[in-house]
């Protein structure tokens, strides 16, 4: 997937041993804000975002070029302490393939006292040694003067590069984020063209956007067992709309009932929201077609739970 969004041409070009570029993992607890601090970096939507734990399932790769620098800023799950199934045990790999391809590590947290969760990551980081930053998120949630304890805290534990505290949902203190993450960067050439903006394809991300709205529009009543697959995804001449035909896959039949509704209401709100969001992202009209089916075993199927379907 390309960004048309390229550096202005009277911008003044760096030296080629003034470039900045590299891989960036960006990691932490579950629900903590890293696909919304990505977003927010990248200044578009292209990672979903929930209340629900491991929203994010799949390591996702966003590019972002400036005068100087490209951060190739990888979005990964929140950490799982016990997996339950097939698609834990590959968030988890995702989550170590991220690390591993990793010229840096930005730790995102919330604004409190390191829990067993942060240690953890900073113990892998130590084991590793990968370089990384701390990012304190949510600062708009905590008043200023708890801050600083948390970040000697922090400091005491473990070399952070540099400790920023940030909020990625008021955008808050992100130009010193990427400043500093751009400083740390690798000095080499960029890693992908300049249009580049994410290796994931636009049926995947259509599918993450369907699957978003499910979780936005149930919160509670649907759980975690919920996937997308895209079973055709065309692209039409003209001023003809595209077709995507999608289907959503739960663990039982009362959650297909529940997400169909009456004479299929609520999923035809699922359909309505994510296609406002398909659309901003390709640009032109998309014509989108649901079904739900029942799958108990879609966990153990290798397309979902690889993200290929």
């Amino acid at each position: 997937m390309t960004n048309q969004e390229t550096t202005p041409s009277n911008a003044e070009e760096p030296a080629a041993d003034d470039f900045h570029s590299g891989f960036v993992a960006i990691i932490g607890r579950a629900n903590v804000g890293k696909s919304t601090l990505l977003n927010s970096l990248l200044g578009l939507k292209l990672s979903i975002v929930s209340a629900k734990p491991h929203t994010t399932r799949h390591k996702l790769l966003g590019v972002l070029n400036g005068v100087g620098f490209q951060a190739a800023l990888l979005d990964t799950p929140g950490f799982l302490r016990n997996g339950r199934d097939q698609l834990d045990a590959a968030m988890t790999r995702q989550l170590a393939s991220a690390l591993g391809d990793a010229d840096l590590a930005l730790l995102v947290a919330e604004p409190r006292m390191p829990g067993d969760v942060e240690i953890k990551f900073m113990d892998e980081l130590r084991r590793t040694r990968t370089p990384a930053m701390l990012a304190l998120n949510k600062i708009d949630t905590v008043a200023k003067n708890k801050l600083l304890p948390i970040i000697l805290r922090y400091a005491e534990l473990f070399p952070f590069r540099e400790i920023v505290p940030v909020s990625g949902f008021e955008k808050n203190n992100l130009d010193t984020l990427l400043a500093q993450i751009t400083a740390h960067l690798p000095v080499q050439e960029a890693i992908f063209d300049e249009d580049v903006l994410t290796d994931r394809s636009v049926s995947f991300i259509t599918s993450e956007i369907i699957r978003e709205k499910v979780f936005l529009l149930y919160e509670q009543e649907v759980p975690y067992g919920v996937t997308v697959g895209i079973d055709g995804y065309e692209e039409r001449d003209d001023d003809q709309p595209d077709m995507i035909r999608a289907t959503i896959y739960v663990d039982k039949q009362s959650q297909k009932q529940m997400l169909i509704g009456k004479q299929g209401q609520a999923l035809k709100e699922v359909g309505v929201q994510a296609r406002v969001d398909i659309e901003e992202m390709v640009g032109r009209r998309v014509y989108l077609e649901l079904w739900v089916k029942v799958n108990e075993k879609w966990r153990r199927k290798a397309g979902f739970v690889q993200g290929t379907l």
